[in-house]
């Protein structure tokens, strides 16, 4: 037990120190444009792979993309150099970052080799174990008390994220929100569960000022047991006029 403690001190030593390398080198230090992306939902978003199941080339810290993370009371010190850890698995107590990812790395291996001069910033806000009918709810606007936590938090992530670039001198294009969750919400009906989820597409454009900002929403996994959630973001394929997408898009 003892020598597994020892092994994630030095891990975590590590890693801190290949992203103050990074920072110290210059590679967000410098004003650039960024093409910003929104990562949003619950476990399956705030990710369970395993990095020690990457590669080598997997785990180096990008230089061409930067993530700020927020899972309360967890976050990432400001902007990072994207890397394997910027998740919160159950247990975990010690913070960013932890031995596992998100489908970020996944996400940003394909922009990178398809847009090499172009810059990206993720602004990730995820928990596991939350739902659409609760955590997620947006509520009223202009009313936090009738918003679920997580909603909260997320629009709170959003924006402390853009201002930390834009006050280190930085400019963005908000480019799109990816959207993964549902198992919390697999007792719903259909109907039910894609109401709120237009719902909260609809909200979010509203509160970030981007009526149209295209969603890609992830599919569940198909395990017999959350057909309801399947079936309510079939109607997604559909919604194209919306920009609400999805492996299905809004």
């Amino acid at each position: 037990m003892t020598d597994l403690l020892d092994t994630n001190r030095i891990m975590n030593t590590a890693f801190k120190l290949i992203l103050t390398i990074a920072l110290l080198t210059g590679a967000i230090a410098k004003s650039a444009d960024y093409e910003l992306y929104l990562l949003a939902g619950q476990s399956n978003m705030d990710g369970r792979g395993k990095t020690v199941n990457l590669t080598e080339d997997q785990r180096r810290p990008s230089e061409q993309t930067f993530m700020f993370y927020r899972n309360p009371p967890y976050a990432s010190d400001g902007w990072q150099p994207l890397a394997p850890g910027f998740s919160i698995p159950p247990k975990h107590r010690s913070g960013v970052p932890s031995p596992t990812f998100g489908p970020e790395i996944g996400f940003a291996s394909v922009m990178e080799k398809s847009q090499p001069d172009r810059r990206f910033a993720f602004v990730k806000g995820s928990k596991g174990g939350t739902s659409l009918r609760r955590d997620w709810n947006p509520g009223v606007k202009d009313d936090p008390k009738s918003q679920g936590t997580i909603y909260r938090n997320f629009i709170e992530t959003v924006r402390l994220g853009t201002s930390a670039l834009t006050k280190d001198g930085h400019t963005f294009k908000l480019r799109g929100l990816l959207w993964h969750q549902g198992e919390s919400d697999s007792k719903s009906s259909a109907e039910r569960h894609h109401g709120r989820l237009v719902e909260l597409a609809g909200r979010i454009r509203e509160d970030l000022n981007a009526p149209k900002l295209p969603i890609v929403v992830g599919e569940v996994f198909d395990n017999g047991k959350r057909d309801s959630v399947r079936k309510a973001l079939r109607p997604c394929l559909f919604l194209r006029h919306n920009h609400l997408g999805s492996g299905n898009a809004f």
